[in-house]
């Protein structure tokens, strides 16, 4: 009995200890934690939130603009600053700070078109329409859904583990908007939406930007939600920037964006306590990269008031950190009762629902969401999704914001190499022009050697797996004849045009069959040279064919240059129904080129299968090994073989690229080739790479062409190697290399800049 009395009376003695506690608590001053916006510079703050952890500093609530309101608003939702720097390590900003999917994401019917233009721009009733901003944030939009599903229970950002505010504005009444509820992941995307630099957030009737633009340092929001101490951390321009800091497009449009924030950044400043203010040159608000050296710097400014820190914890009497806030965090998985769709204009709901393979009634986690997304944008009808999910007792409403891809858009491209010079790549892309489901592309390379390409594509079925596929090619590109030691015979103007139509199956993203009925005729005249041939009376002589093909491809490749994983599988083949010359000269000079023009058999069979395999050694180490094979049942007319040399970024369709040869040094009929590659990081966007390659030519060939030097063959190797930088640029990849092979050692360089035609 006196040991349950004595049980009783400690038990009344702790609950009494812990009412007195929480009145205490109650009480006491709140700590509000203020952050700036600042670009890059903004993970600052997670070395400061570093230092006031262990300082025993826990906020009471937590204000944030732009990078601010990212790092804050993690923060708030249960992150430590030791788990927020282990996911900024992580991120690759290259990816994330751009709108590209990973190519295997993208339907194979738009993967030649994807990734290969500079600019683009929506057509209109008023012309040319310009982007609301460089990036539309696909992949940040992504990431912040994945970091936050943790809280998608949460309506309320009081409800957070830390409650939390942050501050974008509305263009349209030029006022602040202060996010207080809904989904967080959309409050700091519209929060860090700096004009000119990433697209706007729509939200109701509102059109919001970074919050920067009128409070880049909400320290009177955190007065009103309670705090009455203020630790501000300051990360953006405090005072008037320097000439030379303002050097970079994206430093001119911050400060401009920013200098409205001004006036309200020196009243904040009034009734900051503790201002901790990081000392960040050389870095700008572009250095993503730099993120463990501006981690860093915010650690060091922190500490120079760490002592102050710890007496406020202690004077506050705070209790320590802790992880696990009494909060229910979203499971792995959720039940998904409802999928609504908003903006759906253009394509079905059961099309939409079966590209995201994800109907009501499933459950789902992140990453059948995140992927279902990718897809839908890699189908090209829309330019952004993002999604939110609303919690209804045990299951959850999927609601998704789209913003589909305008019906006619304009695309250009610059590029350059040393063979075919420079261009400009034109495209122009209609969507349901004929008909509801429908694509028409044409694209044309305005350049000394000209090159089109026309397709278009009818969708049936409510999937859109099966359709209708009518393409047209034509160019106008030299076709070098060499002889030993590279000199040339003379170089012929190759025309060559093709038009074709037929049926296709897609079975997913990566995988594609095409059966075809297809006619090409080639001509060529006089460029350069070959006066023994041109002077006799011939004007221009070539090959035509009518044939049957059929395609199959499948490309899991996660990028279309410098790709780190994933392979591409092409097989090709086609019965060639009819073949023709033709000649357009003096009747007695037709024998001169006979031997180039001459059908030896009409019907045949010819085949090819190429493979590419990528793979990453180590995180800057990788590696791309291929192997081409080409065959013919019977003797080839010489205009439908296979031209070898030149790079990737300048051959054409049925061509093979080889360091060490020429563009189009070598004529083959059928060959195996080769090829080893070894990519190596040297900064994030500059790539070192060895390549060895090689090449035979068997002796089952056309033998009326063995005594020319172009030709390879009977029985010929070739073994060829080079290397060269390559960068990852904002106008796509350009290369530098030399290449040379074991028979001649001579050097080819090689130079590229921009997306190649095809």
């Amino acid at each position: 009995m006196n040991k349950l009395l004595a049980y009783i009376c400690i038990c009344l003695a702790i609950l009494t200890h812990q009412q007195l506690w929480a009145q205490e608590s109650s009480k006491r001053p709140k700590i509000g934690l203020v952050l700036s916006g600042g670009g890059a510079k903004g993970l600052a703050h997670i070395g400061v939130l570093k230092v006031l952890e262990e300082a025993g500093i826990r906020p009471d609530y937590i204000t944030g603009t732009s990078m601010g309101s990212i790092i804050g608003g993690l923060y708030a939702s249960g992150y430590s600053a030791v788990e927020l720097d282990s996911i900024v390590n992580s991120i690759d900003w290259a990816v994330v700070l751009s709108d590209q999917i990973p190519l295997h994401d993208v339907v194979p019917e738009e993967k030649a078109d994807y990734n290969r233009f500079q600019l683009e721009f929506d057509i209109t009733r008023k012309g040319l329409k310009l982007p609301a901003g460089m990036v539309r944030g696909q992949r940040i939009s992504e990431m912040l859904s994945s970091l936050t599903w943790h809280v998608s229970n949460s309506s309320s950002f009081d409800d957070l583990p830390i409650p939390f505010r942050c501050v974008a504005v509305d263009l349209v009444e030029g006022k602040p908007y202060v996010f207080k509820e809904g989904d967080i992941s959309e409050a700091m995307r519209a929060s860090m939406a700096i004009p000119s630099v990433f697209t706007p957030v729509e939200k109701d009737s509102m059109y919001l930007v970074d919050g920067g633009v009128l409070d880049n340092f909400p320290v009177l929001l955190c007065k009103e939600m309670g705090a009455d101490i203020i630790i501000g951390v300051n990360v953006g321009a405090s005072d008037k920037p320097k000439i030379d800091d303002l050097k970079s497009i994206t430093e001119i449009l911050m400060t401009s964006a920013m200098i409205g924030s001004n006036i309200a950044f020196d009243e904040a400043i009034k009734v900051t306590d503790y201002l901790i203010t990081p000392e960040l040159h050389p870095f700008t608000s572009a250095s993503f990269f730099d993120g463990k050296d501006i981690v860093k710097r915010g650690e060091q400014a922190a500490l120079k008031q760490v002592d102050d820190f710890k007496h406020l914890a202690d004077s506050l009497n705070l209790i320590a950190i802790k992880n696990d806030a009494p909060y229910h965090y979203t499971p792995d998985e959720v039940i998904i009762s409802d999928i609504v769709i908003n903006n759906r204009e253009h394509v079905s709901r059961n099309y939409y629902l079966s590209k995201l393979k994800i109907q009501e009634g499933d459950t789902v986690s992140l990453n059948d969401i995140n992927r279902g997304v990718r897809r839908l944008v890699g189908t090209r009808f829309y330019k952004h999704i993002t999604y939110d999910l609303h919690y209804n007792d045990s299951t959850y409403s999927l609601i998704f914001n789209t913003e589909e891809t305008n019906l006619t858009q304009a695309k250009f491209s610059i590029h350059y190499d040393n063979e075919l010079k420079a261009g400009l790549i034109t495209n122009i892309t209609v969507r349901n022009i004929l008909f509801k489901n429908s694509r028409l592309s044409l694209t044309a390379d305005i350049s000394e050697t000209p090159r089109m390409h026309g397709e278009m594509i009818a969708y049936m079925g409510e999937r859109q797996l099966t359709g209708f596929i009518g393409d047209g090619y034509f160019e106008k590109t030299p076709l070098p004849l060499y002889q030993e030691n590279l000199k040339k015979a003379g170089t012929l103007n190759y025309y060559k045009t093709q038009a074709g139509a037929g049926l296709f199956l897609s079975f997913n993203t990566s995988t594609i069959i095409t059966v075809k009925i297809d006619w090409e005729e080639v001509r060529t005249s006089q460029e350069s040279g070959l006066s023994s041939i041109f002077d006799q009376g011939v004007e221009r002589f070539g090959n035509g064919f009518v044939y049957g093909t059929f395609t199959a491809d499948r490309n899991t490749l996660n990028k279309r240059f410098f790709a780190t994983k994933g392979h591409h599988l092409h097989l090709s083949g086609k019965l060639n129904f009819k073949a023709y010359d033709y000649y357009d000269g003096e009747p007695y000079a037709k024998a001169l080129i006979a031997p180039l023009i001459q059908v030896p058999q009409e019907h045949y069979l010819a085949g090819s299968v190429r493979y590419l395999k990528s793979f990453s050694a180590s995180k800057n180490a990788h590696f791309e090994t291929g192997i081409s094979l080409a065959a013919f049942s019977a003797d080839a007319p010489f205009f439908d073989m296979h031209y070898i040399g030149g790079t990737a970024y300048n051959i054409s369709t049925g061509d093979a690229a080889f360091v060490g040869l020429n563009y189009r040094e070598k004529i083959a009929e059928n060959y195996g080739l080769a090829s080893f590659k070894f990519n190596i990081n040297l900064t994030q966007t500059i790539y070192a790479h060895a390549v060895a390659n090689g090449i035979c030519a068997p002796n089952f060939g056309n033998d009326d062409f063995k005594d020319q030097n172009f030709y390879l063959g009977p029985r010929e190797y070739i073994l060829g190697f080079g290397g060269g930088i390559a960068i990852n640029s904002l106008i796509g990849p350009i290369t530098f290399g030399v290449g040379t092979n074991l028979d001649d050692w001579k050097a080819r360089m090689y130079i590229s800049v921009g997306y190649p035609f095809l």
